[in-house]
């Protein structure tokens, strides 16, 4: 009887270690499948948040892009501007008031004569007379054509040319340089008279000139020849 308690205690000792295994392996798999469930969530969340930064990334290029643009047109419009503003610049001790491509385009052209390119001079000049009419570089405009006519031995050119100068800009500083040259090719066609009138009109008309000491020693000289 005693074995056979004995037993019986051993079964029921088996059916409660089987129970609690039992209850063991539920739990178990419960916690798994919340780890997996919580991982699945969490790679998710991974997933949303890199395709936000990819969605920042590509909106921050986007930007960048629309910066570079505008900062190319803004260069792009002063650029434009500088060419089309008009700049102070001082000639012949007076300050005048030229568009950067008609300074250019005067000086381009001033460099042919300092290269003695007198005829390349010449058609530089005449072209910008034709592109900036209204210039106040105009009258030193004719005094380089001028000068270049006469560089050429075409006289009666320089005197037309000078002629203009001196009746449409009195007051320019180039108009007593303009008559003292005009008297030079006057001399050089052996115009006489007309050389000692266009000296007097120099001496009377700009006393203080620099170009008078020489106006009053040529007519001095042509006295004396007769």
């Amino acid at each position: 009887m005693r074995r056979t308690l004995v037993v019986a205690m051993m079964v029921a000792l088996a059916a409660q270690t089987s129970a609690a295994w039992a209850f063991a392996d539920d739990e178990a798999r419960t916690a798994i499948l919340e780890l997996r469930e919580q991982l699945k969530a969490s790679q998710r969340a991974q997933v949303d948040l890199m395709t936000q930064v990819e969605a920042l990334r590509s909106e921050n290029q986007r930007m960048i892009g629309q910066m570079q643009e505008l900062t190319r047109q803004v260069e792009t419009m002063d650029k434009r501007l500088i060419e089309v503003e008009p700049a102070r610049v001082e000639l012949n001790g007076r300050v005048i008031s030229v568009k950067p491509a008609e300074r250019r385009d005067f000086e381009n052209a001033i460099a042919l004569f300092q290269k003695r390119d007198f005829s390349g001079c010449l058609k530089a000049l005449n072209t910008f007379k034709k592109t900036w009419p209204k210039s106040a570089y105009m009258a030193d405009v004719d005094y380089w054509r001028a000068s270049s006519y006469y560089s050429l031995n075409d006289f009666k050119s320089t005197i037309t040319v000078t002629n203009n100068l001196y009746r449409v800009y009195p007051r320019s500083a180039k108009a007593p340089e303009a008559l003292l040259m005009k008297s030079s090719a006057e001399l050089s066609e052996g115009q006489i008279d007309e050389a000692k009138k266009t000296l007097n009109t120099l001496i009377k008309r700009y006393p203080k000139s620099d170009s008078v000491k020489t106006a009053k020693d040529r007519l001095a000289q042509i006295q004396k020849l007769g």
